[in-house]
């Protein structure tokens, strides 16, 4: 299984994909506004328009697979793209005292005794 990707290496992906799907859009509206009567260049541009519709789905295509990595990184991976602050270390702290409470208590029946016998 490979490694998970790093917050700035997923920025920077995004960045370039960003990019390559705008200079791809550019290049087709270049393209599409010359006006130029004979065969020969309305078939190079009929060409450039294809080349270039394609390239513009393959870079929709890559931003489409640059979210699946990104929701698998969150999902699956321990990205931390926001960072914990001191908020959250002593929240996290404070739940797992009390799962350790909540466990010593289970091992040593006293909620066994609060609960009423059924």
């Amino acid at each position: 299984m490979e490694s998970q990707p790093s917050a700035k290496a997923l920025h920077n992906r995004i960045n370039a994909d960003i990019s390559q799907l705008l200079q791809r859009f550019e290049n087709i509206m270049a393209t599409a506004t010359v006006d130029n009567p004979s065969y020969t260049s309305t078939a190079v541009e009929t060409y450039q328009l294809d080349v270039e519709s394609t390239a513009l789905i393959r870079a929709a295509e890559d931003i489409l697979a640059l979210t699946r990595t990104m929701k698998e990184t969150w999902l699956f991976g321990k990205l931390d793209t926001l960072g914990e602050d001191e908020h959250d270390v002593e929240r996290r702290e404070k739940l797992e005292n009390d799962v350790q409470a909540v466990q010593k208590a289970i091992e040593e029946g006293v909620l066994a005794k609060l609960s009423p016998a059924q």
